[in-house]
Formats: structure tokens, sequence, C-alpha cells
């Protein structure tokens, strides 16, 4: 679910779409259809299509609405969050927003659900009352009917009580309040929701053995993505609880040369990530960063096209690659360049370039806060 792929910026919060939501929208799109066929067989197969397409759309409206959700009440409650990345069971916005209080956890963890139910509640008996509106507003009724039962679906099934589940969070920030240690109520929610996706898993090969194949994949699918989300949130834990404390000025690269947005990639490309220099080069105009230009970029773009771009055509710029701070923790920068398969960031400080932050850099001081491992003492005679 890392990356996906941008589609809107709203309240000044940049909405990512995942893979797996994609998926998600095209099966919405053939339950709307086959839907509007049941209700209204002589509707013409266009028109299924179409009713289909629109339930789909509003599906996904609604999945942003809950991921907005967490945002938002985040941005109230003094968290920032620049962007959020939809998944197959709401998105990734809970992982990037951290609050410094469980009750605001639990808040930020609710938001979501919250709304989606909501929605249901709102969506639902409208799709009732046009069902007793005549055969003519069959499709409109069976299309609401399928928005409100989806989302009545995504409220109940993110509360499930496992890591990167709503649920998970609330069950983290409960933990949280009755231990007052962060860190051990992470580790144990994420070994519940591991727990939580074995089970799922189990539950879905039972069902396509002896019910439903389609329901069966979905559960089975739902649980192995669960299982192995709660694993890596598990080691999230761990390095995050190691990290703590280490800030970007620990792995600050200083003196590093910028270029400015007109310049042709092809001046400054064989010089990025050579013989010891950063692997991202920042783009400065007047004094103001407005960017930053890595190596991975550039294979992307091709050899070919490196001397047609220039640095404003290819940087990656805020809120894709926001401006960091040396007080900033180390930990959320590593993050932010692993989400947007960045080469480096911008540290800034004072409106003022002072460095750059690199995958390598922040590997290095990560490194140097790892227990160093106890040599084995020989046996003595």
């Amino acid at each position: 679910m890392n990356g996906g792929i941008a589609v809107a910026n709203l309240f000044g919060i940049e909405v990512r779409v995942s893979l797996t939501l994609a998926i998600m929208v095209g099966f919405v799109a053939l339950i709307g259809t086959d839907q509007a066929a049941l209700v209204d067989p002589g509707l013409p197969a266009a028109l299924q299509w179409v009713v289909g397409v629109g339930v789909a759309v509003l599906y996904l409206v609604s999945v942003v609405v809950h991921e907005l959700s967490h945002a938002l009440v985040g941005r109230r409650l003094g968290v920032t969050t620049t962007s959020v990345t939809l998944g197959l069971v709401g998105g990734l916005a809970p992982l990037s927003i951290e609050a410094s209080q469980a009750r605001d956890e639990l808040a930020i963890a609710v938001a979501g659900p919250i709304a989606s139910l909501a929605i249901a509640a709102v969506v639902l008996p409208l799709g009732i009352a046009f069902g007793f509106q005549g055969s003519s507003a069959g499709p409109i009724s069976g299309a609401l009917l399928v928005l409100g039962a989806l989302n009545l679906m995504l409220g109940l099934t993110s509360l499930l009580p496992g890591l990167p589940l709503d649920g998970g969070r609330v069950v983290r920030a409960v933990a949280w309040a009755r231990t007052g240690d962060r860190d051990r109520a992470a580790l144990a929610t994420a070994r519940v929701g591991r727990l939580l996706g074995w089970a799922v898993t189990a539950i879905g090969l039972v069902v396509i053995l002896v019910q439903d194949v389609a329901v069966g994949i979905m559960l089975a699918a739902m649980g192995y993505l669960l299982g192995g989300a709660s694993r890596g949130l598990e080691q999230r834990a761990e390095f995050e609880r190691l990290l703590r404390g280490v800030t970007v000025a620990d792995a600050l690269v200083r003196d590093v040369s910028s270029v400015p947005p007109g310049l042709t990639v092809d001046t400054f490309a064989a010089q990025l990530g050579v013989e010891g220099a950063p692997p991202a080069v920042p783009v400065v105009e007047g004094g103001r960063v407005l960017g930053v230009v890595g190596v991975t970029a550039l294979r992307r773009l091709g050899a070919r096209r490196l001397a047609e771009r220039r640095a404003a055509d290819v940087m990656a710029k805020p809120p894709q690659a926001p401006l960091v701070a040396p007080g900033d923790p180390i930990w959320t920068a590593m993050e932010t360049m692993q989400r947007r398969r960045l080469d480096g960031l911008a540290v800034v400080e004072e409106g003022r370039l002072v460095g750059m932050v690199t995958r390598a850099s922040a590997a290095e001081a990560m490194r140097a806060r790892l227990p160093r491992p106890v040599p084995a003492r020989g046996w003595r005679r």
C-alpha cells in the first residue's frame, strides 16, 4: 500500500489511491452492475454499467471521506498530516497521524468509522425509501442499498481490533491510556492484529470450501494483508522505539549543491549518487527550496529524455516531498522517503537550506543506535 497514485488535493491534504483499492473499486462496479440488472432486468446493459460505475465512484468518495476524517480530526488536535493513502479497508492515514496523547489517538482512530457508519445511516434508509417508489426507481434503490451496505461494512470492518485497522488504533489508545507506555501498547496490539489476521484467513478458507468462493477469497485476502501488516507494524514499533530521540540533524548531509529549476537534467544527472555524493539534489530559486530531484526519478525518466527535461519538470515538491527541519524526528523523515519512494529530503532552517537527509544517511543514523553484539568469549583452560 506504500506510495499509491495521487488523485486529488483536498484541504491541503494529498489523496493517493493504492492498487488494492483500485481493484476493490472495480469489484464494486461489478457488484453495482449486477444489482442494477437484478432489480430491473429490462434496463439496457449500458445503463446497468452506468449505475455500477456510479456506485464505484461514490464508494471511492466515501473512502476518501473516511480517511479525511482521520486527517482533519488530527489537524484539529494539532497533528499535521500532508497526505493519506487509500487502501483495501480504509487506508494509511492513521499510520501517518501520530498523536502525543492516548485521548487524541482515540479520537483520531474513531473518526473514520464514525464517518462511514454515518454515511450508511443516511444512504440505507434512502435506498429503502426509493424501493417503494415503483420499478422505475429500482436501479437507484439498488445502487443506494449497495453503497450503504459497503459503507456499513467499511465502518464495521475497520473497527476490527488489529493494526493497521482503526480498531487496532482504538485498542492501542486504550492500552496506552491504561499502561502509560505507548511502545508496549503498540507491540501488544500488533500481536493481536497478527492473530486476528490468521483467524480471518482461516474463516475465508472455510467459506471458500463450504459456501461462497468470492466472499471467501476476499476474507482470506483481507486476513493475509492484516497479518502481514501487523508483522510489519510490530517491527515498525521496535524501530520507532529504537530511534526515539534521533533527529534529522543526526543524519544531516551538509554542503550539498543545489540546482535552479530551469537547468536541464542532463547537466547534473551524472553527479548524483557517485563518489559519495548525495543521491538527490535540492532545487532552489531565489533562496527558496522548491523541491528535490533524486536518482530514482531520473531512472524512471530514462537516459534519452534527460536533455529534454528541466529540474522543475522532474522534481518532487511539497507535499509529495515535504521540507524537514533539523529538529524533526528522523523516523518521520525515513517513513516519508520510504512511502513516497524518494531518495532524499531538503532540510531547511528558518527558511534557509542547510543540507539534505537521504536514505543512506538516515540508515547510518539508525545503525549507530543499534545495540552492538556482545563478542563471544573463548573457552578458558
